[in-house]
């Protein structure tokens, strides 16, 4: 466990960083071996900047990319998770935050940094999307947007960047450019095998450096761990 400070953030009950509610269960235990996997994807160029994605909404990408910004951070990481889903962000909720304030307003509008990034603990850091835009992928493109990512390396060991869908947008894509690393998290029963291979297609032609992938929702008949089950390339 981490010591938390006493300005610590409660999360939500509506989603499940159950990685925070019961560190030492199951389900904690498997993100944990997720956390694993990731380090050792690559050993020469180390993962410090991913994002995740998926083919659709509902498929646990942001629950995932939660539980794994806090298992990281329970290690003593200092960790930052970033919401890049511009058009329907949730990670301010997930914490219970204001998204009044984010990512868009230091980019485009030259908020202080420590005035927009939330302490949910000693280690875990939470920057919200803030303001709309009206071209997110625009924004996402922007040199202003990639220069300011980069600089969040000096800060922080990791750097969480929670994306949209892809089959919806192609913001996804986008941010493949200044990351080191990519997950596509794939939900059990729910992600057709045609459209997930034309999401894995397009991150490829985006020269995206897909680390891996994560099932969600597996059922319990399925894999001898009750709820997740992680798989690496």
């Amino acid at each position: 466990m981490f010591e938390t400070f006493s300005n610590e953030k409660p999360v939500n009950p509506n989603y499940h960083i159950i990685s925070a509610r019961e560190p030492m269960g199951i389900v904690a235990e498997q993100y944990r071996k997720l956390r694993t996997n990731i380090e050792y994807s690559n050993l020469d160029n180390p993962v410090k900047i991913m994002n995740l994605t998926s083919s659709s909404q509902g498929e646990g990408k942001t629950v995932t990319a939660l539980n794994l910004a806090t298992v990281y951070a329970q290690g003593e990481t200092k960790t930052l998770i970033i919401d890049l889903d511009l058009r329907r962000p949730k990670i301010h909720r997930a914490f219970n935050i204001s998204n009044t304030k984010g990512i868009v307003d230091i980019v485009l509008k030259a908020e202080e940094v420590e005035n927009v990034i939330h302490q949910s603990s000693e280690f875990l850091h939470v920057l919200p999307a803030g303001a709309k835009v009206p071209f997110p992928a625009e924004f996402l493109m922007s040199r202003k947007l990639k220069t300011f990512i980069q600089s969040l390396r000096k800060s922080y060991d990791k750097i969480i960047i929670d994306t949209p869908p892809l089959t919806a947008v192609t913001d996804a894509s986008l941010v493949t450019s200044f990351v080191d690393g990519t997950i596509m998290v794939i939900a059990s029963r729910q992600t057709k095998l045609d459209v997930a291979e034309s999401v894995v297609k397009t991150l490829k032609e985006n020269h995206a450096n897909i680390i891996g992938a994560v099932m969600t929702r597996v059922r319990r008949k399925d894999h001898r761990y009750m709820n997740y089950y992680y798989q690496y390339d």
